[in-house]
C-alpha cells in the first residue's frame, strides 16, 4: 500500500469515527505527516455532519483533455511566435527602409490560429475550468514566460556592456520582452482567479 493511499483510508476511517478535522489534523502532524499532504487527505471529502464522509469529485485527465489543452498551448506558441515575427519584421522594415513588407505566412499563421487560441481558451476558462490539464498547462506557460523575459534582459545587458546595443535589436528586444510579459501576466491572473473558489471549499 502506497504513503498516500495509507494517509487517505486513516483519514476516512477517522472522519467516518466523527473525529474533527483539527484533531485528525493534528494527529497526523505529531505523526510527522507534511501540511500538505493532510490538507489534500482532509480536502478530499466535503465539510458535513453526515456519515460516512462525502468525497469530493476529484479532477482527472482525459484524452479529449490532452487533445485540447495540447492544441490550446501549440495554438498559443504559434500566435506569440508569429506576433513577435512580425514585430521584427515591420522593426526591420521601418528601420532599414528594405520596401516592400513581406508578411503573409505570419499574417496567414495568426489568422488561423489566433481564433483557435481565443475559443479554446474560452472554453476552457468556463465549464472546464477544473481540469488539471489546464492548470498544467498555465504554469508552462508561465515557466516559458519567465524563462524568455530573463534571457532576453540577459542579451539586453550583455549587448549594452558590450556596445553592441543600437536601436534596433532595443526594439526587438523590447518586443519579445512585451510578449512574454503579457503571457505571464495572463496566466498569472487566470491562475489567481482559482484561488478564491478554492477558499470558499475548503471552508
Amino acid at each position: 500500500m502506497g504513503r498516500r493511499a495509507e494517509l487517505d483510508r486513516f483519514v476516512h476511517a477517522a472522519l467516518s469515527a466523527g473525529r474533527d478535522r483539527a484533531d485528525i489534523a493534528s494527529a497526523l502532524r505529531a505523526a510527522g505527516w507534511p501540511g500538505r499532504d493532510i490538507d489534500r487527505a482532509l480536502g478530499a471529502y466535503h465539510r458535513s455532519d453526515f456519515l460516512p464522509p462525502v468525497p469530493r469529485p476529484q479532477p482527472f485527465v482525459s484524452g479529449r483533455d490532452a487533445f485540447l489543452y495540447g492544441l490550446t498551448f501549440v495554438a498559443l506558441v504559434v500566435v506569440v511566435v508569429n506576433a513577435v515575427s512580425l514585430a521584427f519584421e515591420a522593426i526591420e522594415w521601418a528601420l532599414r527602409d528594405t520596401g516592400r513588407l513581406r508578411a503573409e505566412w505570419r499574417i496567414a499563421a495568426l489568422a488561423v490560429f489566433a481564433p483557435v487560441f481565443v475559443a479554446l481558451d474560452r472554453r476552457a476558462r468556463g465549464s472546464d475550468r477544473d481540469s488539471p490539464m489546464r492548470k498544467i498547462c498555465a504554469y508552462a506557460a508561465l515557466f516559458c514566460a519567465s524563462i524568455v523575459i530573463l534571457a532576453d534582459l540577459v542579451a539586453v545587458l550583455a549587448l549594452l556592456l558590450g556596445g553592441g546595443l543600437g536601436a534596433e535589436v532595443a526594439l526587438k528586444a523590447l518586443a519579445v520582452g512585451i510578449a512574454a510579459a503579457a503571457v505571464g501576466f495572463y496566466y498569472r491572473a487566470d491562475l489567481a482567479e482559482d484561488a478564491p473558489a478554492q477558499t470558499e471549499e475548503e471552508a
